[in-house]
């Protein structure tokens, strides 16, 4: 497994909290098996999670999933299965057949193995 852990607090200088990211991200590589948990068009695949946070993720993955879906991610670091909803869905390029995901967590929580997560994450 990959990891490569930089904080970046997105936090800029805006006065308008509800536009404010919630929690800082931190950039990851970290392999994981993503299921879709819609019974008429059940999937499982190889996803690749790019950039974390307690409340959630983005993710590339091999399709392009409708916002709202429900999803388990599997084989996480901190050995447990999680469900998240697919909130964002952005295509990678015509050339790169892949696609971006932006997924929250049904929980939040540092379920990406993260030793020393930032302050905010627990806010």
């Amino acid at each position: 497994m990959t990891w490569r852990y930089e904080p970046i607090n997105l936090d800029v200088g805006h006065t308008d909290k509800k536009n404010l990211r919630r929690g800082t991200r931190i950039p990851c590589e970290i392999p994981i098996t993503l299921t879709v948990l819609d019974p008429a068009q059940p999937f499982s695949g190889a996803c690749l999670v790019i950039l974390v946070n307690s409340q959630g993720c983005a993710a590339r993955f091999a399709r392009p999933l409708e916002i709202g879906a429900e999803v388990r991610l599997e084989g996480l670091p901190a050995a447990r299965n999680v469900t998240a909803r697919v909130v964002n869905c952005i295509s990678m390029g015509q050339y790169e057949k892949l696609w971006l995901l932006g997924l929250a967590l049904d929980e939040p929580g540092n379920v990406w193995g993260i030793q020393s997560p930032p302050d905010d994450w627990t806010q």
